[in-house]
């Protein structure tokens, strides 16, 4: 009976005393939110009020653009217009647990709900009169695991004048999980169009994965972190029937990949692309894929870089501090940039490649920082490219075609016209350049080509390549 007594009261006490700490928690993570808000660049938040009770505590915050964004754009008020209205409220309600019934029955350290307010974007933008333009909800557990959902409603533009044209949005849906050392989120939204006076366009199935070793704020303040996410677009539609153009493009999968050094100071980033089909005037193509890396990026040269972006008009002289203060860390960093598969079908015809370059052995900056010499020293390529026969006389044709049309004196020809001389004139193009060595034909039947540089010497193909610097 005495363990049982000892029980109850452990959990009356902790249900009397963890509102107390949760409260005092979740104003904590409000200051940092305007706080994290207000080191991201563009950005300006701040608690207009605060309230806060035994089980329960709320807020209103506004968000919305830094004006030194537009002074920096040099726009006046009448260039500006509505844009720098572009802020929000945001009420802020929350419930302090253990026992909670604010987004459902539970237990939990806190239950919590972020409003926009009603009025939001309602100018420009029209949604159902019950619902905010967007709204997040959420729960803290027992071992403090944050979960949450987000929604935008279904809307549609509303039109200048009256006009004909409709942009429509389906909504956005998305849920994450969140930790001091761990986020994680999904969303995705149906259905984007657009129908305007002789153009449609159509994209469906829009979706975001992502998830990042590190809390929710380190994207915003440009810190290091591991990641890895994906965006995907099912299909796109593009029709303009008064001028006989039309384009579709069928899953597009972009893969981001983050990943920092032991010490926080360098990161790797990829950023892969992958289409299935695309098919445009002059252009289909089909599986095409571009992995991209960016390796060793120096954080202070990234976070400088990121923060002078946000100050168009100062951009300038802050490039030049950026080069006189940050740069040279950056290089000792042995930057890389790679493109490390390139490959798809294009107009029947197929390719393949990669192009991996870096520089490296950089103490100091040459004087002037132009000198070509030095960078070709410093510089270190690897690059091959694979292209099948029909592939080599599309690109071929394209060539010729090009500087026909760039000929004054082929000005009143049509295209076709064009076209049947670049047919006439590829092969012995490509012919000529096989037996310059600037192509080399495999066993296979493909034309190669290869370059490499290293120590300021360039090879071409196997054989050195004068350089003209």
């Amino acid at each position: 009976m005495k363990k049982i007594i000892i029980s109850v009261a452990a959990i009356a006490l902790v249900g009397l005393v963890s509102p107390t700490f949760t409260g005092s928690v979740i104003n904590e993570g409000l200051d940092n939110f305007v706080a994290s808000l207000n080191t991201a660049p563009g950005y300006i938040a701040t608690i207009e009020s605060r309230e806060t009770s035994w089980f329960s505590s709320a807020a209103v915050v506004s968000v919305g653009i830094d004006p030194v964004m537009f002074s920096d754009l040099g726009l006046d008020s009448a260039e500006l217009g509505s844009a720098e209205d572009f802020s929000a409220t945001i009420n802020v309600t929350a419930q302090h647990g253990l026992f909670l019934t604010l987004n459902g029955v539970g237990l939990g350290l806190s239950a919590w709900r972020a409003e926009v307010n009603d009025s939001v974007f309602r100018e420009f933008l029209a949604y159902a009169e019950d619902e905010k333009f967007y709204s997040v909800t959420g729960r803290v557990g027992l071992f403090g695991d944050v979960s949450f959902e987000d929604i935008m409603p279904k809307f549609t533009v509303i039109t200048e004048d009256g006009g004909d044209e409709a942009i429509t949005f389906s909504g956005w849906n998305g849920k994450g999980k969140a930790s001091s050392d761990n986020t994680a989120y999904s969303g995705a939204t149906d259905l984007v169009t657009v129908n305007a006076e002789g153009v449609t366009f159509e994209m469906k199935s829009m979706t975001l994965e992502a998830s990042f070793d590190s809390d929710w704020t380190a994207p915003m303040q440009g810190d290091f972190y591991n990641s890895v996410s994906q965006f995907a677009i099912a299909s796109i539609n593009f029709d303009m029937p008064m001028l006989d153009t039309s384009a579709k493009l069928e899953k597009l999968i972009v893969d981001v990949k983050t990943e920092k050094s032991e010490d926080g100071r360098l990161m790797d980033m990829s950023v892969n692309y992958a289409i299935e089909s695309i098919d445009a005037p002059e252009f289909s193509g089909r599986d095409l894929v571009i992995k991209t890396e960016v390796n060793n990026l120096e954080r202070a040269f990234f976070k400088a870089y990121q923060e002078a972006s946000t100050k168009p008009a100062q951009m300038e002289q802050a490039m030049l501090d950026i080069i006189e203060t940050k740069l040279l860390p950056q290089l000792q960093a042995s930057p890389e940039f790679n493109i490390t598969e390139m490959s798809g079908n294009v107009a029947d015809g197929n390719f393949s490649g990669k192009v991996m370059t870096k520089v490296t052995g950089i103490d100091s900056l040459p004087e002037p920082l132009e000198d070509p010499a030095f960078w070709i020293s410093k510089a270190v390529m690897d690059a091959n490219l694979t292209l099948d026969k029909a592939m080599a006389l599309w690109i071929g044709e394209q060539v010729i075609a090009s500087q026909i049309q760039a000929d004054p004196n082929a000005a009143n020809m049509t295209n076709e016209e064009i076209r049947a001389i670049a047919v006439e004139q590829v092969e012995g193009m490509i012919g000529m350049f096989t037996q310059q060595g600037m192509i080399t034909v495999n066993a296979d039947g493909e034309y190669e080509m290869t370059f490499t540089m290293q120590d300021g010497q360039a090879m071409l193909n196997g054989n050195p390549m004068p350089l003209p610097f």
